[in-house]
């Protein structure tokens, strides 16, 4: 019975969806394409950041009492891996801060667009 209910509601909302202004609809449409592109940022920031954590913590485990040259060069690959991803996830941070901050504008317009439009 739910079931049933839930397929009229998404059947009311498709209609109502496609009667709104075309204007309205692409606001929509880009704000959706905007959320999906942000979230892939977050969970590839997300992901970058438990390798991050993960290879720091690895890292600290093995401790320093090892000095010799070949320790030392991994050591500083490591570090520079590491600092090269953490660049990385400022950048991604950025980019998904910026798509977010577009879509809460592009919301704003269509918040105001639709309320002209019920007005109206």
């Amino acid at each position: 019975m739910a079931i049933a209910r839930t397929g009229v509601y998404v059947d009311d909302y498709l209609e109502y969806a496609n009667t709104l202004p075309a204007e309205l609809q692409r606001l929509l449409n880009t704000v959706r394409e905007l959320d999906e592109r942000s979230q892939s940022m977050i969970n590839q920031t997300r992901q970058q950041t438990k390798y991050c954590m993960g290879f720091s913590s690895h890292g600290s485990k093995k401790g320093n009492h090892n000095h010799n040259y070949n320790n030392n060069y991994a050591n500083e690959d490591d570090d520079a891996s590491i600092e090269k991803m953490r660049k990385e996830i400022e950048v991604n941070q950025d980019s998904a801060l910026s798509l977010c901050t577009e879509k809460v504008l592009l919301a704003r317009q269509a918040y105001e667009l639709w309320h002209y439009t019920a007005i109206a």
